[in-house]
């Protein structure tokens, strides 16, 4: 406690009045009130969650990606591999794990695919990395139309692959195509000189992999699930979020934090680049809303469909519900979690089966922390 004084303790209370006086002006303005949830309906749901690790060694990166999708059947998606060039490395490691995560709930055969976190956030994730500058230097160096349509060509059979190594049990490898030799391929086959870019050109193409995954699960009822969420949908031009306020309107409606619901039709600000118009789905997509407590004193989740989030998609889900949360995605979290010391036993069975010459490039500089 040596760290607390008593001017940084009033500072806090400050701080709670002025968000207190604010959540009750912007709720005072607010027609939306939250409705009951409905009686529970029996269907088939799964849900999808996936994780990563990641060591960083003095010559390569190491990453492992896991994704679970759980309902009916257990599928599972596990890859171990490396990270070449070392440029960007949590956001394209974080791409890679939603890259999984989608191809998996693409596969799903149950009536609605649970997805952790926002519908909203997946579509408009454009890498900051890719700027104008790459395109520029891209489209000057190959084909890259071509290159592009080649690759969705290719990905359309590469996920039949993956749906077979899933359906077997068997999906245990990387499965990012940019990985592949058909890369190297189609790097060299398509340069319009003796130049080219293979680092910037795998990175385009592993975001591509990303929207075909994407617009895949968009064929299916998915419905994201955000459990934690800074919306100003409620709240536009405010210094409060959403969350806050609606616990406000839950106490004054019902007297307590009782569970129910409020639709809402989220905005989408799309800034795809000009090649997402080659994925169907995805160029169409309008996205739902809903803000839902599944269990009395529980908290609030956020839920965002392609499919309007009717009153009907809500009573399937409570039928699914355990201590204000869906228990299919608490089974596919705990599938798909990589605890640390899992990633050091694999880590470290793999470096043990290489040859002692490459042991330089395995070095760790965090490794005297870590003892």
């Amino acid at each position: 406690m040596w760290r607390l004084s008593d001017e940084l303790l009033r500072e806090f209370e400050r701080t709670l009045e002025e968000s207190y006086s604010s959540v009750v002006s912007v709720a005072k303005s607010l027609k939306h009130r939250w409705r009951e949830l409905p009686e529970p309906e029996i269907c088939s749901i799964c849900g999808v969650d996936g994780s990563r690790g990641i060591e960083r060694l003095s010559g390569l990166v190491f990453y492992i990606i896991s994704a679970a999708s759980v309902g009916e059947d257990i599928r599972e998606m596990h890859e171990v591999t490396t990270l070449r060039p070392h440029m960007h490395i949590e956001e394209r490691i974080r791409l890679h794990m939603h890259t999984s995560e989608y191809r998996l709930g693409s596969l799903a055969e149950e009536e609605i695919v649970l997805m952790d976190g926002t519908l909203r956030g997946a579509i408009i994730r454009p890498p900051a990395y890719l700027d104008r500058d790459v395109y520029t230097t891209l489209s000057n160096l190959y084909d890259l139309e071509g290159i592009i349509d080649d690759f969705i060509m290719v990905l359309d059979r590469w996920y039949e692959e993956i749906a077979e190594d899933v359906a077997k049990g068997v999906a245990r490898k990387n499965y990012l195509l940019t990985r592949s030799e058909y890369f190297d391929g189609i790097e060299i086959g398509c340069r319009k000189g003796g130049e080219g870019d293979r680092d910037n050109l795998m990175i385009l193409l592993e975001y591509i992999e990303y929207l075909h995954a994407l617009d895949k699960l968009l064929e299916r009822n998915a419905v994201f699930v955000a459990k934690s969420f800074y919306t100003n949908e409620f709240t536009a031009n405010s210094s409060i979020t959403d969350s806050a306020v609606l616990d406000y309107l839950a106490r004054e409606q019902f007297g307590e934090e009782k569970a129910g619901y409020i639709q809402f039709k989220p905005e989408l600000k799309k800034s795809l680049p000009w090649y997402a118009k080659k994925f169907r789905n995805l160029t169409k997509a309008e996205v739902f809303g809903a803000f839902v407590r599944f269990a009395d004193g529980g908290n609030i989740y956020m839920l965002e469909s392609s499919k309007p989030v009717e009153e009907e998609t809500i009573a399937k889900l409570c039928s699914f519900e355990a201590d204000g949360y869906l228990i299919p995605l608490i089974h596919a979290h705990r599938h798909a979690e990589i605890r640390r010391r899992e990633l050091k036993n694999i880590m470290n069975a793999m470096l043990s089966a290489v040859e002692p010459k490459y042991a330089f490039l395995l070095k760790k500089g965090r490794e005297p922390l870590e003892r």
